[in-house]
């Protein structure tokens, strides 16, 4: 995991990133650990370095403050965990702007940036969770997290990503179903033919889901309730 630490105080730099340390030595997580002290040296360093898994930032920083540093940052990647780290909570409207994101009011404590690095962890395994499958011998890797669907066309299952990209490969949407089912991610099954990403409905309607692509996929009518019930959680 590459995390970035951002503050001008150096005791308050030099405090998290002992704590990171210590939780990387203990759960036995590989940590490349990069500090700053305003937004636009975490820019530059993501441009020359490449994405952070997470960002630790104080929300008042001179030049370029925390909060749109965090903008920048999450244009860059959706998938960068953002952790405010302030005694300033009365900005909670304007980091809404780069939602979701975690808070934490210094001063901190050990405990609550173990938990913080754990919930972070977990939503990495998530991100960038993948299926593998073969076509015309050639093997795909591609990330859970971008599928809008799974649908089937006879023996075959077309595959619908966010990037509008499309693939193809050979089997059965009920095998597809149950090998998904041990993944980290939640895969509905809302039609014969359609197996959707929970994270990809947008909106509900009576017979049909709205997908955050635009496209709207039928409902069965046995799959009706097991919908209703997912939907009263968006």
């Amino acid at each position: 995991m590459r995390i970035a630490v951002c503050d001008d105080v150096p005791v308050y730099v030099e405090q998290l990133k002992k704590y990171i340390e210590r939780w990387s030595a203990g759960r036995g997580i590989h940590v490349q650990l990069a500090t700053f002290q305003n937004g636009e040296e975490v820019l530059f360093d993501l441009e020359a370095e490449g994405d952070f898994s997470a960002v630790f930032i104080d929300i008042r920083l001179y030049r370029m403050d925390g909060i749109e540093a965090a903008v920048r940052i999450r244009e860059q990647n959706p998938q960068t965990s953002i952790v405010f780290v302030s005694q300033y909570r009365e900005y909670f409207n304007e980091m809404s702007r780069i939602y979701p994101f975690q808070y934490i009011k210094k001063p901190v404590t050990k405990q609550e940036i173990y938990i913080v690095l754990d919930k972070i962890l977990e939503e990495q395994k998530i991100f960038y969770e993948t299926f593998g499958f073969k076509y015309n011998r050639i093997t795909y890797h591609i990330t859970l997290w971008q599928v809008i669907y799974f649908v089937s066309d006879r023996r075959k299952i077309r595959v619908v990503m966010e990037d509008s990209k499309e693939l193809i490969f050979y089997g059965k949407l009920n095998l597809l179903e149950k090998e998904l089912s041990t993944y980290n991610h939640y895969f509905v099954r809302v039609h014969q033919s359609y197996l959707v990403n929970e994270r990809q409905i947008e909106s509900c309607f009576h017979n049909r889901i709205r997908m955050r692509n635009g496209e709207q996929l039928p409902v069965s009518r046995e799959k009706k309730n097991i919908v209703k019930q997912l939907c009263m959680k968006l």
